[in-house]
């Protein structure tokens, strides 16, 4: 990166630790005012579906400082060391540079989000839903177009032979990213299964008894269905893998790139698609045109190799 990216860089993540910081400089004034138990997290309606000592409410600051110090180690390491995609050197250094800017606004919406959680924890207040869908869907709108600049970036300055070579680096996180999402997924179905409903005046009604509510439809279903959910995105991601792994045996690098990018697109949105359902919220159409885009993206590019094979 050169010096003006690593100024924004280190002004974004400075702002975001600052943001974070401030959040829990403002709970530690609050701490002695507190009973020994406050509420510390929400529903989806943004009103406390858990009452706990005072000391969970670090909670977020835990889990925020975490992401921020995930994400600025990750900077550095995509800082320092190549890609290991195909492509030019100048490439190669516009692919991390926006890669690291990507992660960077990431983190500073994180901070933001953690920072309202805190903040609604400490005065003890309901938790503002419209704002948190909105820095959700900031999170969103800054994945989804730094894929897409990488994208473009890669198709610029790939090299021709490229999609002979092996993939690398590339080829090894669209085979592990996608897994540890699921697992991620898997984790937070577990840690969420005895809280449905999340409703506070339907929980201790029987017929509403492990019951989800569905945003989208304005429903409410067995929680039963949330692992048949994950089951069908496990099943996804087995066959891309089957067929990716048949696709190297037989030396069919456009396949392999294809299941690769497929692999990679399914696991982030089935991730975040996942995420929504556990926490009662509906999927917007954005996030599925994003995804609809990115695999029409995806077989385009593989058609364009196959001719140029050919």
């Amino acid at each position: 990166m050169n010096g003006k990216i690593k100024t924004v860089h280190r002004i974004l993540l400075t702002v975001s630790i600052l943001i974070l910081g401030a959040s829990l400089v403002f709970y530690l004034i609050k701490w002695e005012d507190f009973p020994e138990e406050i509420g510390v997290h929400f529903g989806s309606d943004g009103s406390f579906d858990v009452v706990a000592s005072k000391f969970f409410g670090f909670y977020p600051h835990l889990i925020g400082s975490i992401v921020i110090a995930g994400i600025a180690f990750s900077c550095r390491l995509i800082g320092k060391r190549k890609t290991g995609l195909r492509i030019s050197e100048k490439g190669d250094e516009h692919f991390r540079t926006e890669l690291c800017l990507t992660l960077d606004c990431i983190a500073l919406l994180v901070s933001l989000f953690f920072a309202l959680w805190s903040l609604s924890v400490s005065l003890q207040q309901s938790l503002d839903t419209d704002k948190v869908l909105l820095i959700l869907g900031l999170i969103a709108v800054a994945s989804v177009a730094g894929v897409m600049a990488e994208i473009v970036t890669y198709i610029r300055h790939r090299e021709k032979a490229s999609e002979a070579a092996p993939s690398g680096i590339f080829h090894r996180l669209c085979r592990l990213i996608p897994w540890l999402l699921t697992a991620g997924a898997a984790a937070a179905l577990a840690e969420s299964w005895e809280r449905y409903p999340s409703d506070d005046a339907l929980y201790m009604d029987p017929a509403y008894q492990g019951l989800v509510y569905s945003a989208n439809f304005d429903v409410y279903y067995d929680r039963k269905l949330l692992l048949a959910a994950l089951l069908v995105g496990l099943i996804l991601l087995a066959v891309l893998e089957i067929i990716s792994v048949r696709a190297a045996k037989a030396e069919n690098q456009p396949l392999v790139t294809l299941t690769d990018r497929l692999k990679l697109i399914t696991g982030v949105f089935f991730f975040w698609w996942y995420l929504l359902l556990l926490s009662q919220l509906g999927i917007g159409a954005f996030s599925v045109g994003a995804f609809a885009l990115l695999c029409v993206i995806s077989f385009v590019l593989y058609v364009r190799s196959r001719m140029a094979d050919g």
